[in-house]
């Protein structure tokens, strides 16, 4: 089947696509995008973008996300650790509202634009809050880029892997948690060993200076508050995450389907 290629492609970011096809323009995206100036409402629930010509409606589009494995147990693993978790979505209000509740987040918002989303970021950020942020698409480029720490997944964009701090390689969302945890897990090693070292050279080493202790005993003391040091670093190794993946979940009644509209 014969096909025409689509000249002048500009993506407008939280919005859609523009395209030109046999020297008339087209457009995919959200409704008001598409045809602007048109009140036209999706033919059903869901997410929905619309196909136009020169701003004539020409087919709709519905889309459904389709929920991992383990997104629910890592958000309620995340919760656990008494982290605050928050949904910022491009989606329909519907269409975020639903998946916040079965994932289980009480803060979330639809519609948002890539510049709500930071501006959620900035909102957090001046109230002192640390932020981390996951993404994978273009959208999610400057919030991945404003956030204090920022993650992209696995096959997102290389625009969003660029602005990344971090590429979650694994497909496990799990891995988020387990990066947390051993990030904490670290920080606490650390305490101890500098409480060590702290104690052991106030205590130690004046009384090799005093002469109290003979200076072949405060060597061996030496290699051995090194060796508890390096010892207590290396319990790292044996670090293992307490997120229990949670049963598949059930996929979304349609996961994609398509209604022409009549010219």
């Amino acid at each position: 089947q014969a096909t025409t290629s689509v000249s002048e492609v500009t993506s407008h970011p939280g919005q859609g696509l523009e395209g030109t096809l046999a020297g008339r323009c087209w457009r995919l995206g959200k409704p008001g995008f598409a045809a602007p100036g048109m009140a036209l409402s999706s033919p059903g629930r869901g997410q929905w973008l619309l196909l136009t010509e020169e701003g004539e409606p020409r087919a709709w589009f519905s889309l459904q996300d389709r929920i991992r494995e383990d997104a629910a147990a890592t958000v309620t693993a995340l919760q656990a650790l008494g982290l605050e978790v928050e949904l910022l979505s491009g989606d329909t209000a519907e269409a975020a509202g639903e998946l916040a509740q079965r994932l289980a987040i009480t803060t979330w918002r639809g519609g948002a634009s890539p510049e709500q989303k930071l501006e959620r970021i900035r909102e957090c950020q001046a109230a002192g809050e640390k932020v981390v942020m996951v993404g994978d698409g273009i959208n999610d480029v400057p919030v991945l880029a404003g956030a204090d720490v920022s993650i992209a997944m696995n096959g997102a964009t290389d625009l969003a892997r660029t602005s990344a701090d971090a590429i979650l390689v694994s497909p496990r969302l799990a891995r988020i948690v387990e990066a947390i945890e051993i990030s904490r897990a670290t920080r606490r090693v650390m305490r101890q060993n500098m409480v060590w070292s702290v104690c052991y050279n106030f205590s130690a080493m004046p009384l090799a200076a005093m002469g109290l202790i003979p200076p072949w005993l405060a060597a061996i003391g030496m290699s051995a508050s090194s060796l508890v040091v390096v010892g207590n670093a290396m319990r790292l190794n044996r670090f293992r995450s307490r997120v229990i993946s949670s049963p598949p979940m059930p996929p979304p009644p349609s996961s994609a389907e398509s209604q022409r509209v009549p010219a």
